[in-house]
């Protein structure tokens, strides 16, 4: 496994292309997360896939993390998203959730740029969601992710050595490189689906 800062290639997919898809590595608070928002910002395709949040910390120190549809505006606590309670030193994951909703918002028959915030070592119980974030990255739908590292597991080794991925390795003193480097590759991106679905369309 090879996780490279943008100013190196990778070590199995050569310099970075609008052919690979983009997994933004790193640790917590590496700011993951922040570039995704920023390089989307001007995109004319759709958008769609799933992000978690963490929506406050309790009296008892344990913080409530919902999964939404990436881009929900005024995201609301609900059951049937909330997917982890967690702590400094425990956590409690509802892999059924994932399973579920995860999996729809993945499979959404949507032409478009696929985002994935975040994948981390969570979900690796959630045996369908694992499953189909892997067969997303084997397909030609660009996906931009945020990995969490530091942890780990055999479902992370598999998407951090995705033959069709770039894993980039985050810092907070890379976002602004980080975001000169991809933006070239989403406006690419949005290109090539754009000119699909014209083509699409008139035949």
């Amino acid at each position: 496994m090879s996780v490279l800062r943008l100013s190196e290639n990778t070590s199995n997919t050569g310099p970075l292309c609008f052919q690979k898809h983009i997994l933004l590595c790193g640790r917590r608070r590496s700011g993951r997360s922040t570039p995704i928002h920023t390089l989307l910002q001007n995109v004319t395709v759709p958008v769609f896939g799933y992000e978690t949040i963490t929506m406050g910390t309790r009296p008892d120190g344990w913080h409530e993390i919902y999964l939404f549809p990436y881009g929900t505006e005024n995201p609301q606590k609900r059951e049937e998203n909330h997917v982890a309670d967690c702590n400094t030193k425990e956590r409690v994951i509802c892999t059924a959730i994932f399973d579920t909703l995860g999996v729809q918002l993945l499979c959404a028959p949507i032409q478009g740029i696929l985002v994935m915030d975040e994948i981390g070592f969570m979900e690796s119980g959630a045996e369908n969601f694992c499953r189909t974030i892997l067969k997303r990255l084997d397909g030609d739908t660009p996906v931009l992710a945020a990995v969490r590292t530091g942890m780990d597991t055999p479902f992370l080794r598999q998407v951090m050595q995705h033959k069709k991925a770039h894993c980039i390795e985050m810092r907070p003193e890379l976002f602004k490189e980080t975001e000169q480097q991809l933006r070239p590759i989403v406006q690419a991106w949005n290109d090539r689906i754009t000119e699909d679905s014209r083509y699409a369309q008139t035949y």
